[in-house]
């Protein structure tokens, strides 16, 4: 565990995160676009069990199913609202936001994911490539 940290907006949350993500993308799915209020989602996902460390306060959960059939669980800080991840157990991964962390430019997109869902008017780093299809079967990016 590295010591790339990051939190809340009130900071009654805090959390550490592994500073090599095991892939970075933007998620363009509807779901990212609704949980995230924006056209896609900065998705840093890495493992569940050694990826990321609470380190003060309890979020609380919202469980949603996935398009796959597999359930996410969204934490979020109970006090300001704040989205900071979602937990998919059975895959062993946690899909961070990007922007919760303290350090905003530690998040780098390397891929695009589910641009067929973005919106009409959203201009989409075609530099970036689609998630590669092994990983876009095994996860689907645990959508936030």
């Amino acid at each position: 565990m590295s010591d790339i940290t990051g939190g809340c907006f009130c900071g009654s949350i805090r959390f550490e995160a592994a500073a090599i993500p095991n892939v970075t993308a933007l998620c363009y799915c509807t779901d990212c676009q609704h949980v995230s209020g924006s056209q896609f989602y900065a998705a840093y996902l890495v493992d569940l069990d050694t990826g990321i460390r609470l380190i003060k306060g309890t979020p609380a959960t919202h469980r949603v199913p996935c398009d796959s059939g597999r359930y996410k669980e969204h934490q979020f800080c109970p006090d300001c609202g704040s989205r900071l991840w979602a937990e998919v157990p059975e895959l062993n991964m946690a899909s961070i936001n990007g922007f919760a962390f303290d350090d905003k430019t530690h998040y780098q997109p390397q891929f695009n994911h589910r641009t067929s869902s973005a919106p009409s008017w959203c201009v989409i780093d075609k530099s970036l490539e689609e998630v590669p299809p092994v990983i876009d079967s095994m996860t689907e990016i645990p959508t936030q």
